[in-house]
């Protein structure tokens, strides 16, 4: 099994041939593509069909695309990719896709530290005078993101030509050259070689078209039966509760009645109203409580009287303000006595 490549277990799409959904886990998103290229190259080695789904933007509204935020509608989805064919030839990719991933990241890998034993020589020390320790760390970042692209780009083709390195350049700007490096000193990477037992194993998992639907008619069946169950169940618990208030009912309206004398006018009658269950209501998320700040806290000194300025007042309540501190003429401002 594959870091790089999630492979559900395929379906029969037709007669004699089969469908798998991959899926590229990858956290970087331009990882992921370059993933999907290398698959995308060698389905096509593998002469079986891909296409990559469409994914939907949930933000996506007429507003949002026109006078919002440009959200487009949707984009292909580059983190999947739907290969279908023969099940046989099928299954043989599936095996070899996670073979030619790991092989391709450990390609990689060694260009990356080609890049460094070059960043240590001589022949770097003009290209590194401007550059400190994390210019140099996003340098070797993008340096092996470039290297995997250019391994994915060049997967279908038979002959790779190997390019000479150019001193008068960085050798981050060579990552074709040193990709190329890689490949032929590893002998380049078979695409077609699969293992038999696994091969085997995949066809195994592949599921034909009559199963997976009996299978989805389960599930569904399923959920039914217990959604029937649960709903039983509320309706008993309804009919217990009423059954419990009728009964709390009739036995204080007859100690009522006995007391008062008008027992045979009232008889208890067992004739009530039919029950009626209301519908389920959703589920509704609880706040969390809010945290109580004790007075304590609050007021540290002792006190529990705070001074509350007139601005204060006149901003959160003007009608109070004005009854806390009405308007004074000039006449009685002018024979108020001194403070």
């Amino acid at each position: 099994m594959s870091a790089h490549v999630e492979i559900p277990r395929p379906y029969e799409s037709a007669p004699g041939r089969c469908t798998a959904d991959l899926v590229f886990p990858a956290l970087s998103k331009r990882r992921a593509q370059q993933h999907h290229d290398i698959a995308w190259a060698l389905a096509d080695v593998h002469g079986l069909e891909m296409s990559t789904p469409y994914k939907v933007n949930p933000r996506w509204s007429v507003y949002e695309e026109r006078w919002g935020n440009g959200e487009r509608h949707g984009s292909l989805d580059m983190r999947r990719l739907r290969v279908g064919g023969p099940a046989r030839a099928l299954a043989r990719y599936l095996v070899a896709l996670e073979r030619v991933l790991d092989e391709v990241e450990a390609l990689a890998t060694r260009a990356v530290r080609v890049f460094g034993a070059w960043k240590r020589s001589i022949a770097a020390e003009p290209f590194l005078e401007y550059e400190d320790a994390t210019t140099m760390r996003t340098r070797a970042r993008e340096f092996r993101a470039d290297v995997l692209h250019a391994l994915a780009r060049g997967m279908g083709a038979r002959r790779r030509p190997v390019e000479e390195r150019d001193s008068s350049r960085p050798l981050w700007e060579q990552y074709g050259a040193v990709a190329e490096e890689v490949w032929a000193a590893a002998g380049g990477v078979d695409l077609e070689r699969a293992d038999d037992s696994a091969v085997t194993a995949h066809m195994a998992r592949m599921v034909p078209a009559v199963v997976a639907e009996a299978e989805r008619l389960a599930v569904l069946e399923a959920a039914r039966v217990e959604a029937e169950r649960l709903e039983a169940e509320r309706v008993e618990l309804f009919r217990l509760a009423d059954a419990a208030c009728a009964r709390e009912a009739d036995e204080a309206d007859a100690e009522r009645y006995a007391r008062d004398g008008q027992a045979a006018l009232f008889p208890v009658s067992d004739a009530r109203p039919a029950l009626v269950v209301p519908p389920p209501m959703p589920v509704k998320p609880r706040r969390a409580p809010r945290k109580r700040v004790p007075v304590a806290a609050r007021f540290p000194d002792g006190t529990t009287h705070v001074a509350i300025s007139r601005e204060q007042v006149e901003h959160f309540n003007p009608g109070m303000a004005a009854a806390m501190w009405p308007e004074v003429s000039a006449d009685r401002r002018r024979y108020a006595p001194a403070a």
